[in-house]
């Protein structure tokens, strides 16, 4: 895999905590990518810095803030979480072979139930993409951006701008909807959606011994404006901390299967 391909392919669909609409849409991803502006003059700042000015309640649109802090979720019941993940990705496209990738993943409690994720990855020992994230419990997006590994360009944050539709629990079957847009730039007129339904229970030590509790399968689909399915998405929802990782994402032309190779709470 090049790594023009990487990076699109990290962008649009590795992390799949990722806005639906958007990762499914090849306009969409066309108006982004010539959106792409350099750094914020803040950018100098360290990235932990950046993470979380960037990526916290405040900086959500005001309706989706409203939106979150009306439901009075509870936080995450850590600090933070870093873990390490082998992916092996695999692909069908023309050319590509895919590939395995190492990835530092990075989890904040950013409070009202969200979760900062940062997620720096890796193939064959050089950098390929950093991907910041704000969530609901892993699995729900807000905000999300990609940043390529010359840091010489952000691409712009894609957000939430309304929340249609947004199922707290996490079991049983479970939606979120809501309108959303490139950071400066016009709201799409058509939604994105992720909707999942919980599957078996087992112990999450299964998954890495360091992890405790039980963990819970969470089968979701990303839709697009059309009604179809573009990704298939396999989280374990940690229940001991609240938080979904992810084990498995497949599209048209991928597939992802990530291994917990290490676990620490901080």
């Amino acid at each position: 895999m090049g790594f023009a391909s990487k990076n699109k392919f990290f962008a649009l669909a590795l992390v799949p905590l990722l806005i639906a609409g958007y990762a499914s849409s090849n306009c969409h991803a066309q108006a982004a990518d010539q959106a792409a502006a350099p750094p914020p003059s803040d950018a100098s700042n360290s990235a932990a810095d950046y993470f979380s000015q960037h990526f916290s309640a405040d900086a959500l649109n005001p309706d989706v803030k409203s939106a979150v802090i009306n439901a009075n979720l509870n936080p995450v019941s850590f600090n933070r979480i870093v873990l390490h993940t082998r992916d092996q990705v695999t692909t069908t496209s023309q050319g590509n072979s895919g590939g395995v990738y190492t990835v530092e993943v990075t989890l904040e409690n950013a409070g009202h139930g969200l979760v900062r994720r940062k997620e720096n990855a890796q193939a064959r020992g050089a950098a390929a993409t950093t991907r910041f994230d704000l969530m609901y419990r892993g699995y729900f997006p807000f905000m999300t951006q990609n940043v390529p590994a010359d840091k010489s360009t952000l691409s712009p944050v894609i957000e939430a701008r309304k929340v249609l539709h947004f199922d707290t629990k996490t079991d049983g079957h479970i939606g979120f909807a809501y309108l959303y847009g490139a950071a400066g730039q016009a709201t799409f007129a058509d939604p994105g959606q992720v909707i999942c339904d919980s599957g078996k229970r087992y112990s999450a030590s299964q998954l890495n011994a360091s992890i405790q509790g039980q963990a819970l399968e969470l089968n979701c689909q990303a839709i697009d404006n059309n009604g179809m399915v573009t990704n298939k998405l396999t989280f374990a929802y940690l229940e001991k901390y609240g938080v979904a990782v992810t084990l498995h994402m497949q599209n048209q032309g991928n597939s992802l299967d990530s291994t917990v190779t290490d676990f620490t709470v901080q």
